[in-house]
């Protein structure tokens, strides 16, 4: 076989922001899909090394079949090849009504692919999260569109593609700041000054605010004055107020207070459970499917999130399968919006990137959200892999304030400022004025009389008294 080197680099210039497929034969029968990345490639000789979730089931059947092909997408058909891996939900004859083009093997690839390769298996090895596979390039086909990346001898680099998106045109900021923001501060905020700031923030273009929580008074003094505050907001069209609730107690107040959407959640750590909530993570979760259920009766919407879900710390590291199985269950509850909470900031990019790229497609049309602290100054560098992840939403604080009284050590959420600033900068659109946030920051942080987390706002402030 004689491998063409530029059109090879041409067919694979585009995969770092595209999607790779990969489908096999099991005793004769092509049997779906499962997206995979190259590890490693080499033309002279011509090897393979790649990498399968180790949570689809085509690794075995590769393993024992001894022969796959793999069909490299670009950017623009991923949901196409998503379809193709069966990670969408709903869709149950992946090959319906697409013509596929058949690989030397026999197994089907996707039509109008950038490359498709057919390989036969030399070895295979657990590689931790992965299912490694070593093998043999027998037949490659390139297609003549294109520029190439940083592709030399037998090393892949992930780098990207300047002249494709990487991340979506708009992103979706979730004010927590006059719940999660304030709720650990000693000064108490009278109402009608919580409901000026939050009107502020509505004047700065924020339409999606959490404006209070409905705990006991005494476990977070704060947030005593939740019906008052409920009271007074404004009557906004486009703009959705929520607050959070515990248990189903203060459900019944946010619903006596006209509050239309809620937020609830349950930790992956058993400790901050009986800290939080004083229940074990099972009791916690049969608590907001009953809440779920009577919310949804009384024509509310519900977010639900896994706290702690990047780690704790008191329990330390989290596994990723607890978390992604306490999605599920959120998923089959049926909830409106389902987020991920690094409750403590401890975690990381790796870390983020992971869990988000696995539970975005088993939430399908149901928003992921991001719920990121700053504690270890990692805040935004993990917004930005749930962003190129898939994530679109994510909850942030004016000025970086906030924290949870429940978590030693933990501080403030990724500044509204900073947020938003990374984001218009990258092309992303938000609809929201960043000075104008700042404004209502630094009108809190006077009267609150502590400093600001924010980069942004001590840039803006050093930069107007020089």
């Amino acid at each position: 076989m004689t491998i063409n080197s530029d059109d090879f680099k041409k067919a694979l210039s585009k995969f770092a922001t595209g999607v790779t497929v990969v489908s096999t034969l099991y005793e004769g029968k092509p049997i779906g899909m499962t997206a995979s990345s190259f590890s490693s490639l080499s033309l002279d000789p011509s090897l393979i090394l790649v990498s399968l979730s180790k949570k689809l089931f085509t690794h075995k059947v590769i393993s024992d079949s001894g022969v796959f092909a793999v069909s490299v997408l670009g950017a623009y058909q991923r949901e196409l090849g998503m379809r193709f891996a069966g990670m969408i939900p709903g869709v149950e004859d992946r090959f319906a009504g697409i013509d596929v083009e058949t690989a030397v093997t026999g197994c089907p690839v996707l039509p109008d692919s950038l490359a498709w390769l057919d390989c036969r298996v030399w070895e295979a090895y657990d590689g931790g999260d992965h299912t490694i596979f070593v093998g043999e390039v027998v037949d490659v086909y390139a297609g003549e569109r294109d520029t190439p990346l940083l592709y030399h001898s037998r090393l892949w680099r992930r780098s990207e593609a300047l002249d494709l998106p990487t991340v979506p045109q708009t992103a979706t900021i979730v004010e927590v700041g006059p719940r999660d923001g304030i709720q650990t501060q000693k000064k108490i905020i009278p109402a009608v000054r919580k409901v000026e700031m939050i009107q502020g923030l509505v004047d700065a273009g924020l339409r999606n605010i959490q404006v209070t929580s409905f705990v006991h008074p005494r476990l977070v003094p704060q947030m005593a004055d939740a019906e008052e505050v409920c009271a007074l907001l404004p009557d906004i069209d486009g703009v959705k107020f929520s607050a959070l609730v515990l248990n189903m107690k203060g459900l019944e107040r946010a619903h006596a207070s006209g509050i239309k959407h809620i937020e609830m959640g349950v930790p992956a750590s058993e400790t901050l459970s009986k800290k939080n909530a004083n229940t074990t993570i099972e009791e916690g979760m049969e608590a907001m499917e009953a809440i779920t259920v009577q919310a949804k009766a009384w024509g509310m919407t519900v977010r639900a999130g896994v706290q702690t879900a990047f780690g704790c710390v008191y329990e330390g590291d989290i596994d990723q399968g607890k978390v992604v199985h306490l999605a599920k269950r959120f998923l089959v509850m049926g909830v409106d919006e389902l987020s991920l909470a690094d409750s403590s900031g401890m975690g990381n990019p790796n870390q983020i990137r992971r869990t988000v790229q696995e539970v975005v497609p088993l939430a399908g049309d149901t928003p992921v959200a991001m719920h990121l602290h700053d504690t270890r100054g990692m805040g935004l560098a993990n917004a930005l892999a749930a962003l190129k992840s898939g994530a679109t939403m994510f909850d942030s604080s004016l000025g970086g304030l906030g924290g949870c009284p429940f978590i030693k050590g933990a501080t403030g959420n990724i500044a509204t400022e900073d947020t938003v600033n990374m984001l218009t900068d990258m092309g992303v659109e938000t609809g929201i004025d960043t000075h104008k946030v700042a404004q209502v920051s630094r009108d809190l942080a006077n009267f609150l009389e502590v400093p600001l987390p924010s980069k942004m706002v001590a840039l803006w402030e050093k930069q107007n008294s020089e």
